[in-house]
């Protein structure tokens, strides 16, 4: 069977997201795997779940949702 997901996709490597570049990149990418619906148990699933903490990690940092808002 052939796979239907890029060579990009492959080669990701997970790791901190320190810029704004860098968060765009994992945006491109793991709206790439959506489109091709994969497995949550894959290779290529398990890493979107690492890489999607990782994007949340970032927003939190640089995207801070005020408290008020969370209250309301």
């Amino acid at each position: 069977m052939v796979s239907l997901i890029s060579q990009k996709a492959i080669d990701m490597k997970l790791k901190v997201i320190k810029t704004k570049k860098e968060y765009q990149a994992y945006l491109d990418w793991v709206d790439e795997l959506f489109d091709k619906k994969v497995s949550p148990n894959s290779t290529e699933g398990e890493k979107l779940q690492v890489a999607l903490r990782l994007m949340k990690q970032y927003e939190d940092k640089h995207y801070p949702i005020p408290a008020s808002i969370l209250l309301s």
